[in-house]
């Protein structure tokens, strides 16, 4: 249906992935003013996360829409929100959780530039609703 799918994707990819370390440390106290901290553990238990990344956060549905040689998304720390799946469910190097204050939880843990809620439907119904 579109025309651009190939285009599109490439934009996705660009500006989920882009990392500006430079402005690091003034989101970082954006970040930690908002939740009331003094600070924010650096602590990013994903074997293969060395570097500063985004986090993408979707649904089971969008994640299983992914193809398999895409999976996880490269050079991001993906999230994938879902009420039944658990951990042993994935191959992959994600993290699951069960409810969008989990991912707030999550965020407080990990060392990362900016994160991005991709999708389905339910997905962005869920934060909207948490406002």
């Amino acid at each position: 249906p579109w025309k651009c799918i190939s285009l599109d994707m490439k934009y996705f990819r660009a500006v989920t992935t882009c990392v500006n370390e430079s402005k690091y440390e003034k989101l970082k106290y954006k970040r930690c003013k908002y939740l009331n901290k003094e600070t924010v553990d650096n602590v990013n238990d994903m074997p293969n996360s060395k570097k500063l990344q985004n986090v993408v956060v979707m649904g089971r549905t969008n994640w299983e829409s992914i193809p398999k040689k895409f999976k996880p998304l490269s050079n991001r720390i993906n999230v994938i929100l879902s009420r039944t799946s658990k951990k042993e469910d994935f191959d992959e190097d994600v993290y699951i959780i069960n409810k969008v204050e989990g991912l707030i939880v999550l965020l407080g843990k990990l060392n990362y530039y900016k994160c991005f809620i991709i999708g389905g439907s339910v997905v962005y119904q869920e934060f909207l609703e948490k406002k």
